[in-house]
């Protein structure tokens, strides 16, 4: 097992998914991902497919750079982090709908924050 067929399967694991979905979301059969976490193939072909789906940097899943992934959740809670993979793992069009209803829910506590504070002049 390579650095990058380790990493793509720590990845999968991580947000719960399986071999047969990993390859449907990006368009391939099961056995030929298979391939890719046991080191058997590099998915050159598939690199930005599968940088999309776990929300990563093809140097990272290459094995290029180590601590970039690693840098970019620190100091993020676990929930936190697992809430970004589960955002990162969506369709454009799920994601859309997700980037609307975050929206909305901002500007409510926006307004609840206004809405508790003092007027400036008071």
């Amino acid at each position: 097992m390579n650095i990058t067929s380790y990493r793509l399967r720590s990845l999968r694991e991580a947000k719960g998914l399986s071999q047969r979905e990993v390859a449907e979301r990006i368009g391939m059969t099961r056995t030929a991902y298979n391939k890719y976490e046991r080191g058997t193939s590099r998915p050159v072909r598939k690199l930005n497919e599968l940088t999309a789906l776990f929300g990563v940097t093809t140097d990272y899943l290459l094995g290029r750079d180590a601590t970039a992934f690693e840098n970019q959740v620190t100091g993020l809670a676990s929930h936190d982090y697992n809430q970004i993979q589960k955002y990162l793992g969506l369709s454009s069009e799920n994601k859309a709908l997700a980037d609307i209803m975050l929206d909305a829910l901002h500007e409510r506590e926006r307004k609840a924050c206004a809405e508790k504070s003092p007027p400036a002049d008071a």
